[in-house]
């Protein structure tokens, strides 16, 4: 009895919002400049997030999800292009290549910061529910509690209008806010979102 206690423990922990947390404080965020390199590889130049982030580092991008924060749709590595701002998180490989550090891209978003884009991306939990204020519900990393009521432009991926109800746990949620605040979660109400 005990073993099942233990392992239905594991398992519930394996998915909570904590252990998402965690995973991904592994790994590492930059904001910089864009420069494709011939052979496949992406060379950021910019501004180090965390303290191990380097003024210059070369991304493998080949398996990185990318996504274009002006629109909020998903595009590919080739819709990169020199002098693009982006913000990538990425795992560190302790690698050198001539003068730059060599690290995996998990996540690049282009046009990062710049006007008109996307303040930032999050996954919907399934703490969703329905209040005055319209359609409310706290992101998967806790970090945000959102607000949507009959002001938020509500779109899909292909630009069309959607419903509270269609938001589901799990969706991606590029959000445009008026304006978040300093606590803990911030609190969220958006102009604009674009869900995939």
């Amino acid at each position: 009895m005990k073993k099942i206690i233990i392992i239905c423990l594991m398992l519930a922990l394996s998915f909570s919002p904590i252990t998402v947390k965690a995973y991904w404080q592994a790994f590492s965020e930059t904001l910089g400049e864009a420069i494709p390199q011939e052979d496949g590889f992406l060379l950021v130049s910019g501004i180090g997030l965390t303290e191990d982030a380097w003024d210059e580092i070369l991304l493998y991008i080949d398996e990185a999800e990318v996504y274009d924060l002006q629109t909020g749709f998903a595009v590919g590595p080739a819709d990169i292009y020199e002098g693009d701002t982006v913000r990538v998180a990425y795992k560190p490989l302790d690698q050198i290549a001539g003068d730059f550090p060599i690290a995996e891209a998990l996540e690049v978003f282009i046009h990062a910061g710049e006007p008109g884009s996307a303040d930032f991306m999050v996954v919907v939990s399934d703490n969703i529910w329905y209040s005055d204020e319209g359609c409310v519900f706290v992101t998967l990393d806790g970090k945000y509690r959102i607000v949507l009521d009959e002001d938020t432009l509500l779109l899909d991926s292909y630009g069309y209008e959607m419903f509270f109800e269609e938001i589901t746990a799990g969706m991606e949620m590029f959000v445009w806010a008026n304006f978040v605040t300093a606590s803990f979660p911030g609190q969220v109400i958006p102009d604009k979102v674009v869900l995939r």
